[in-house]
C-alpha cells in the first residue's frame, strides 16, 4: 500500500518526535507541535493505518507509538530533511586537522574524533589496506648476511617495513642498484599491482642490474597484503553509545560487544560502503548483529580511487537531519587532504 501524503507527514513527525524526546509519541503530541493540517482524531486514525503496515509500534507501557526498522528506512529514504552544517561545524572540524600531524594515520584519528564528536554516536574509520596504497619510494638495506629491510614509503604518508631474509650475502651496492631500478619502474603503481605483475615482467625482460631476477621474487613476496598488514581500524565515541543505551543494557552489552570483533568490522567496512554517496544500514537489514542501531557510511578517495570508509554507529532514533550532511561533508574534506598528501 502506498502512503498518502498525509501518512507520511505523520510518520515524519513522528520520527522526528521520537529520535528528539526518545519518548513513544502520541495522537495530542503531534497534534499541539507539528503543522499536519489535521485534527488529532484524523491523527489517532493515520496513526493506526500506519501500525497496521508496520511502520511503527505501540509501546507496551504508555499509549504512544515509536517508529520499527521498516518505519526508519521509509524515513531516510524518502522523507528526511537534511541540515546544511553551519559554518561553526565546518570551521570545527577543520580545526581538528589542523592541531595533527599532515600524515595518514592522524588525518583518520582525527575523522574519527569528528564523527563521534559530531553525531554524538561511535564511529569507525577504516583505513587503507597496504595492498591498495601507491609506492612513493622503496629502500632496500643490508642488515646483516643474508638479511635485508625494505623500507615501502606509500603516497598516503604511511611507511611498512619487511624483513627479507636470503640464503646468501647480498651487498648494500647491489640493494642500491635494485633500489634505484625498482623505483625507476614502478613507483606511483598499488602493491599488489607491483607485486603480482610488474615485478614478474621486468624479471622476464631481464634488464635489470646484475642479481635482480634472483632477488626479485622473494621481494615480491614480501610486498604481500598479509605480510605487509597494518592495524588500519579507528574507532571513538564509545562513550557515547553508554549515553544512547543507559536504559536498554543488553542491547548496550551486544553493541559494545560488536566493537570487540574487530575483524567483522573491518569486513562490513569494506562490503557495505557504496562506490559513491553514503549509504544507510538500519538494524538487521545489514546483518544480525546489527539490531537495533544504525549505520550510516561512505567511502573516500585518494584521487580517483576509493581507498578507505568510515561510518558513524548509533541508536536507530539517530538525528539523521545532522548525520547525513555530516558525514558527507567529512569523506569529501578527508579525500581533498589524502589526494595532497599522495603528491
Amino acid at each position: 500500500m502506498d502512503l498518502s501524503p498525509r501518512h507520511r507527514s505523520i510518520l515524519k513527525a513522528l520520527v522526528e518526535e521520537f529520535v528528539s524526546d526518545n519518548k513513544p509519541v502520541g495522537s495530542k503530541t503531534l497534534s499541539e507541535k507539528y503543522d499536519i493540517g489535521v485534527s488529532p482524531a484524523t491523527i489517532r486514525s493515520c496513526l493506526a493505518e500506519l501500525e497496521e503496515m508496520g511502520f511503527i509500534v505501540a509501546r507496551h507501557t504508555s499509549g504512544g507509538r515509536v517508529p520499527t526498522e521498516r518505519g526508519y528506512r521509509l524515513y531516510v529514504d524518502s522523507l528526511v530533511t537534511l541540515f546544511e552544517l553551519t559554518m561553526r561545524e565546518k570551521q570545527r572540524i577543520q580545526e581538528e586537522y589542523l592541531r595533527m600531524q599532515f600524515r595518514l594515520d592522524q588525518v583518520l584519528i582525527a575523522t574519527s574524533k569528528v564523527l563521534a564528536s559530531l553525531s554524538q554516536s561511535a564511529s569507525v574509520v577504516l583505513g587503507p589496506e597496504g595492498s591498495l596504497d601507491t609506492l612513493k619510494h622503496i629502500e632496500l638495506i643490508h642488515v646483516n648476511g643474508g638479511e635485508v629491510l625494505m623500507i615501502l614509503v606509500m603516497r598516503s604518508g604511511t611507511v611498512l617495513n619487511r624483513n627479507i631474509f636470503f640464503d646468501y650475502h647480498i651487498s648494500q651496492e647491489t640493494l642500491y642498484q635494485i633500489s634505484r631500478y625498482l623505483n625507476d619502474n614502478v613507483k606511483g603503481f598499488d602493491v599488489h599491482e607491483i607485486q603480482s605483475n610488474l615485478i614478474p615482467q621486468m624479471m622476464m625482460k631481464k634488464e635489470g642490474p646484475e642479481g635482480f631476477s634472483l632477488f626479485a621474487p622473494s621481494i615480491a613476496r614480501a610486498m604481500g597484503s598479509d605480510s605487509l598488514s597494518v592495524d588500519n581500524l579507528y574507532i571513538d565515541g564509545l562513550k557515547n553509545l553508554y549515553e544512547n543505551f543507559k536504559d536498554e543494557e543488553e542491547q548496550l552489552e551486544n553493541i559494545l560487544h560488536l566493537f570487540d570483533e574487530k575483524q567483522f568490522l573491518k569486513e562490513f567496512f569494506s562490503d557495505y560502503v557504496p562506490m559513491d554517496g553514503v549509504y544507510t544500514i538500519i538494524g538487521k537489514d545489514g546483518n544480525e548483529k546489527l539490531g537495533g542501531v544504525t549505520i550510516i557510511t561512505t567511502n573516500y578517495r585518494m584521487g580517483e580511487k576509493r581507498i578507505g570508509s568510515m561510518g558513524i554507529i548509533g541508536p536507530q532514533r539517530m538525528n539523521y537531519n545532522k548525520a547525513l550532511p555530516l558525514i558527507e561533508f567529512t569523506s569529501k574534506l578527508v579525500s581533498e587532504m589524502i589526494t595532497k598528501l599522495s603528491r
